[in-house]
């Protein structure tokens, strides 16, 4: 069952990866996709073994994932408001242009999407239609889940081989991923890139010191192509280098491959913001002719940098007199109302799950047998302590950069799993222990279900495209959203008032430039300036 959850994963990253170097050159529309979709079946056809891999085991796995995955997606909402500023609008400029040079300018918000809306967009085919850019949001998490469910019930069927700390850290997720990561509604960028960071984690701890270079570099850049806040990820490749160098294991196709990945994103981001990293103006080209120059535009990059960082430190929910951007974020002035608002939605979440684990710690403790043996904790100590640093960089990085909490679940919550690692570290797994944590992960599955099983309530409620999750309009009709053609020299782009949703494109919601002007070069677009 791994062999099955790894392969979809790393499928979908590979398809990712793929989708973004056609975009250099081609729209993402359905003919390319399918075509896309057929030279990958053939490829399975022609380079694997049927008989061992297409087997009564292999389709009893990929039922459990689908069943996972049917009941996620069914009736959901889709993630709000983000898919309807700029995951659909995005989805639908890939399916319909080429890369464009100069599309933040249209939409500042274009300068933000993730590696996922490259999945998605490719993932529309002539069998999916549009619907095949919801799915990568429900398989990933699904097979996340499933993964780890599995992954409980094969470790602990021989006690005398498993590993404790690994067992502990899947049950744990498992947990979590059960309390507040069951909602398909939420799976937008932010929460991908976190299972992601529970998988690979996981990975780490059971493989310990056997896993590749390649493989934590493979997972850590998809990662990182999610969200830039996940940078800290890139540490674990590092570690790995540090640890055994050998220069074959670091200079190889697979880094290479890698690595070029990476550039291409880069790349991606100066052709459509001129900056490396957007909105952070010290990354950017401005000699470009596509760079924004009209500093009292909506999109020009060092006004979104200081809004951004002030909306997520609570910037709306000031009370009184309100500073403006610059004054709130100097001097942590924002501290004081974020405390009383992110911090205290924050505190409770995370105050239930940090009860629950010490319930289950207790229990565990107090069931076990054996002490753990001081060698062994010893050469576990040493890595739990550099694993926690990794992921409590990451908590600094997000609470005094974006200290939403949707921006830092992995980082938060795995470095609470590893103190409690490091504080119950006697722990065994006996019998008794066995069948609690077996039964336990089992009342998770059913409680996840369960909780996505409600919608169903809402059976009659039927719209356009029913029962899929909405992308044309949030409204109860889901029809598709009225948008008006704003001509703009050679080109033009749609404007609306509120959500632009899958609707034409490029869509945007902002005032542009008066100073913007546009043009076509070699075939290639170009929302630029004067």
């Amino acid at each position: 069952f791994s062999n099955n959850c790894i392969s979809i994963i790393n499928g979908a990253i590979i398809l990712s990866f793929l989708a973004l170097l056609l975009n250099f050159f081609l729209p993402l529309n359905l003919i390319v996709n399918t075509c896309v979709a057929i030279f990958f079946i053939f490829s399975i056809f022609f380079s694997i073994n049927f008989k061992k891999v297409f087997n009564l085991t292999t389709l009893k796995n990929i039922t459990f994932i689908s069943l996972i995955c049917s009941v996620l997606i069914f009736l959901a909402e889709s993630n709000r408001p983000d898919s309807g500023l700029y995951h659909f609008p995005f989805i639908k400029l890939l399916n319909d242009e080429k890369i464009i040079f100069g599309i933040t300018n249209i939409n500042s918000r274009f300068g933000t999407v993730s590696i996922i809306q490259y999945l998605q967009a490719i993932s529309n085919n002539y069998i999916t239609k549009n619907n095949g850019m919801l799915l990568p949001l429900s398989i990933i998490p699904s097979t996340i889940l499933a993964y780890f469910y599995i992954e409980i019930i094969n470790q602990l069927k021989n006690l005398q081989k498993v590993n404790k700390f690994y067992v502990f850290f899947i049950f744990c997720s498992l947990i979590f991923f059960t309390y507040k990561m069951n909602r398909y509604g939420a799976y937008g960028n932010d929460y991908i890139g976190h299972f992601l960071i529970f998988f690979l984690f996981s990975l780490i701890l059971k493989k310990s010191d056997s896993i590749k270079i390649h493989e934590t570099y493979f997972y850590s850049v998809f990662i990182l192509l999610n969200k830039i806040t996940f940078v800290n990820i890139l540490i674990f490749p590092a570690i790995l280098i540090f640890k055994k160098f050998k220069w074959m294991d670091i200079i190889n196709h697979k880094n290479f491959l890698i690595s070029l990945f990476l550039l291409l994103w880069l790349i991606k981001n100066v052709i459509n913001s001129s900056c490396l990293i957007w909105p952070i103006e010290k990354t950017c080209i401005k000699y470009s002719t596509w760079f924004n120059h009209d500093i009292a535009s909506t999109q020009h990059v060092s006004k979104l940098e200081i809004i951004n960082k002030a909306w997520s430190k609570g910037y709306p929910d000031q009370l009184g007199e309100k500073l403006g951007f610059k004054e709130f974020l100097e001097n942590y002035n924002w501290l004081e109302t974020w405390i009383k608002n992110h911090g205290k939605k924050i505190s409770k979440i995370l105050f239930i799950y940090i009860v629950i684990i010490i319930i289950i710690s207790f229990y565990l403790r107090i069931s076990s047998k054996s002490v753990l043996k001081k060698n062994f904790y010893e050469k576990w100590k040493n890595k739990l302590l550099i694993y926690l640093s990794v992921f409590l960089l990451g908590v600094l990085i997000w609470f005094f950069n974006f200290p939403v909490f949707r921006f830092g679940i992995s980082n938060l919550v795995i470095s609470i799993i590893i103190l409690f690692m490091l504080i119950i570290k006697d722990f065994d797994i006996t019998e008794k222990n066995k069948n609690f944590i077996k039964y336990f992960s089992s009342i998770c599955m059913v409680i996840f279900l369960s909780k996505n099983l409600i919608k169903l309530e809402h059976y009659d409620n039927k719209y356009n495209n029913f029962p899929w999750p909405k992308y044309y309009s949030f409204d109860n009709e889901n029809k598709i959203k009225n948008t008006q053609k704003i001509e703009l020299g050679e080109l033009y782009y749609y404007k609306t008032s509120g959500l632009c949703m899958y609707s034409r494109s490029p869509c945007t919601n902002e005032n542009t430039s008066n100073f913007l002007i546009t043009y076509i070069k070699r075939g290639y677009k170009f929302y630029a300036f004067k």
